[in-house]
């Protein structure tokens, strides 16, 4: 079981790095909209301006809850995986709707029970 949470998370951190790739486009995009480069015909009444500055404060939270749980694994994987390491990763897991996380945390818990 030990190797398979060591796999999930490897998985689920594979997946955090496409997700903080596609943030970052999404600020470039976002920032572009913003300032008119990028013109939005099917916003109807609702201006760039608005469109862009949701879709960058979106883009900045999911960059930043990427980049932490990258850190956090990199943390784990250093130190030693332990059941509270487990238990934060199966929390991160269901706040970041990734079921990679949340089974490696599974794993990991049922392994050292």
């Amino acid at each position: 079981m030990e190797k398979a949470s060591k796999v999930m998370y490897s998985i689920a951190n594979i997946f955090n790095w496409i997700i903080a790739i596609l943030a970052v486009a999404g600020i470039v995009v976002s920032i572009l909209t913003m300032t008119n480069v990028i013109k939005l015909e099917d916003a109807g009444q609702v201006g760039g301006l608005a469109v862009g500055t949701g879709s960058l404060v979106y883009s900045i939270i999911l960059l930043l809850f990427a980049i932490v749980a990258i850190a956090l694994v990199r943390i784990a994987k250093s130190k030693g995986s332990s059941k509270g390491w487990d238990i934060l990763f199966i929390v991160i897991g269901v706040l970041e709707a990734n079921v990679f996380y949340v089974l490696g945390g599974i794993f990991g818990v049922v392994a050292r029970r």
